[in-house]
């Protein structure tokens, strides 16, 4: 009798099968990417020197509470020895990706549903050049390889030559919402998104409209400004000092003051780390505005400013919030997907990171 059950069970038992993909064909079209690389966050950090060194972003050991001791060196990569790519989309990606860095981008590139990326040296530009291939298996994992074939030299940006390849980096990852997002993680923790977008050529300032909810975070670093807007200098902004606190040690007031958390190696700069939320009308037309809605709801929550989209889908805008703190942006609009994770076909979203000198982050814009 407990045979019987139990053969009874398996039978009933459902058939769980992973959804299965065709090949290269289901990734085709344009796609917005965005990739990133976190730092570590340093409780209580000081600024530990002034010279900005791009070796990798690590936290420095330190003596256990109630010893005395100081911080202990840390070796890091020599100045001048990390792989620099272009001054482009795919340069920038690269550049993140192959460096023991913290960074963030976005950008556009174009599937063939035939296991080839092309991209363009110019954002706004649907310029199609090879960056990358791809191969997409029976279970709906991907493997993707991307090239800079672009040289950025005295402000010039041409393709290279046979005999001077660009950095490289092989990501991998799987296909998901059927074949409309690209999931894909790289070395050191980067992660890297691809997220359809309308086909190139077919944006403009009248895709991005309607109202968004925006959530990012980042940080900004001494020397550089912290976004404040100077009244009556049409936008100027105003180099103050970073906000500073006492430091807490173990419950206890430190010396020095915290100015950040972020640090390159053992002699870099540290950041101030901040976090932006809030909520914006498009109107079409280029300008972020407040609308009825806006007026009632939270507080210093609203969100204005300007912003161009180019024919790719890709754009730029300025965030100003309640505050006067201004943040510029880089992005790309991807397509919004609905709760149940299908394409809505209504609207884009945005995938931005911010373009402020000496500011690192970014986050996304969602159509409430």
């Amino acid at each position: 009798m407990t045979a019987g059950v139990l053969i009874g069970t398996i039978f009933l038992a459902p058939g769980l099968q992973a959804r299965q993909c065709s090949g290269n064909g289901d990734v085709v079209g344009s796609f917005g990417f965005s990739g990133s690389r976190d730092g570590f966050y340093l409780l209580g950090a000081t600024l530990s020197g002034t010279s900005a060194n791009p070796g990798l972003m690590i936290p420095v050991p330190t003596t256990p509470p109630g010893t005395a001791g100081v911080m202990n060196p840390v070796a890091v990569t020599p100045p001048g020895t990390n792989l620099v790519g272009s001054n482009t989309a795919i340069g920038n990606l690269l550049t993140g990706l192959v460096n023991p860095v913290a960074f963030t981008t976005v950008g556009r590139l174009f599937a063939d549903g035939a296991g080839t990326l092309f991209g363009s040296p110019t954002l706004g530009v649907t310029t199609n050049i090879q960056v990358g291939t791809y191969t997409v298996s029976s279970s709906c994992g991907v493997s993707v390889t991307l090239t800079d074939p672009f040289i950025t030299t005295s402000g010039v940006t041409t393709i290279r030559s046979s005999t001077m390849p660009g950095p490289s980096a092989t990501l991998t990852g799987f296909v998901s919402q059927n074949g409309a997002e690209l999931d894909l993680a790289g070395t050191i923790g980067a992660v890297v998104s691809f997220r359809k977008t309308s086909q190139a050529g077919s944006c403009n300032n009248g895709t991005l409209s309607g109202n968004y909810t925006v959530s990012g975070s980042g940080s900004y670093f001494p020397g550089v400004s912290n976004g404040q807007i100077v009244p009556g200098t049409n936008g100027g902004v105003n180099p103050l000092p970073n906000p500073t606190a006492t430091c807490m040690f173990n419950g206890t007031p430190g010396t020095g003051s915290c100015t950040g958390a972020y640090t390159f190696g053992a002699t870099g700069q540290l950041g101030t780390p901040f976090s932006l939320l809030g909520r914006f009308v498009a109107d079409g037309n280029g300008n972020l505005v407040t609308d009825l809605s806006g007026q009632t709801s939270p507080t210093g929550m609203n969100l204005t400013g300007t912003y161009t989209v180019n024919s790719d889908c890709t754009g730029t805008g300025r965030l100003i919030d309640s505050n006067n703190i201004a943040r510029d942006i880089l992005f790309v609009l991807v397509n919004q997907t609905s709760q149940g994770g299908s394409p809505s076909g209504v609207g884009q979203a945005l995938s931005f990171v911010f373009n402020d000198t000496g500011v690192l982050g970014g986050g996304s814009a969602l159509l409430q």
